[in-house]
């Protein structure tokens, strides 16, 4: 399955949305919004090597960038060497040895931008669980994102659908006027469970529709400008 083209993602907007194109946009965290892949493997091979055990295999490194915190650990520590964590926990700084390779992917902020100058709510639903605010202060997305939901923030993690019901709900839209962006089977979960359009990021074969890049969804929704409020165009950003 190949990746949407700009025009192709314009034509399913105009099919699937009354309006044009969708009227909110839930992002996943990691993995769409931020490119944390390297900084999760990084921390979580911190963790197995302190305790002597291997560095990750690719399948558990596939795991661990969708998963909770509490949800990795279980899968990837056993449970005789858990109380060593502590003493790990001790030797790794988040802000020296983590942060720094946190980035956002190339275009994200012009998609946020459009949205914010069109009208398109933008929200994001994660499986993080803290460690929110340093984290869009690294990635200087301050004030694009409302709300936020983590899965402390609601009684089931993705891919139950809590967290994207509860933005959806926020925002007073249907789920079916919403688009939920993500890069996992826990976000595709997540917005099938809620009724809302998914469109994968950067993953092909995981649904009907996906895009490589935010180049192709910012020009999609260019493309739909003349259904957006006639007081914006494209010419704005």
């Amino acid at each position: 399955m190949n990746f949407c083209t700009e025009s192709e993602l314009a034509a399913w907007f105009a099919e699937r949305y009354p309006a044009g194109h969708p009227e909110g946009i839930i992002f996943d965290c990691d993995g769409v919004v931020i490119d944390s892949r390297n900084a999760n493997i990084a921390y979580y091979n911190f963790y197995r090597e302190y305790i002597g055990l291997p560095r990750l295999t690719q399948q558990q490194e596939d795991f661990v960038h969708a998963a909770t915190l509490n949800q990795a650990l279980d899968a990837i520590i056993p449970v005789s060497l858990r109380p060593l964590l502590k003493y790990a926990a001790q030797k790794i700084s988040y802000d020296r040895d983590i942060l720094p390779r946190i980035t956002c992917f190339p275009d994200l902020h012009n998609v946020l931008r459009f949205c914010r100058k069109t009208g398109i709510r933008c929200g994001m639903a994660t499986n993080r669980c803290d460690g929110m605010e340093t984290l869009i202060a690294q990635c200087r997305l301050q004030g694009f994102f409302d709300p936020i939901v983590l899965a402390t923030d609601v009684p089931n993690p993705k891919p139950a659908p809590d967290g994207a019901l509860r933005i959806a709900a926020a925002w007073k839209l249907a789920p079916s006027r919403l688009l939920f962006s993500g890069d996992s089977t826990s976000d595709r979960g997540a917005a099938e469970n809620a009724g809302i359009p998914f469109l994968a990021f950067q993953t092909k074969g995981l649904a009907e529709r996906a895009i490589a890049d935010f180049a192709t969804l910012l020009g999609a929704l260019q493309n739909q400008a003349g259904s957006l409020p006639q007081h914006f165009t494209a010419g704005d950003l």
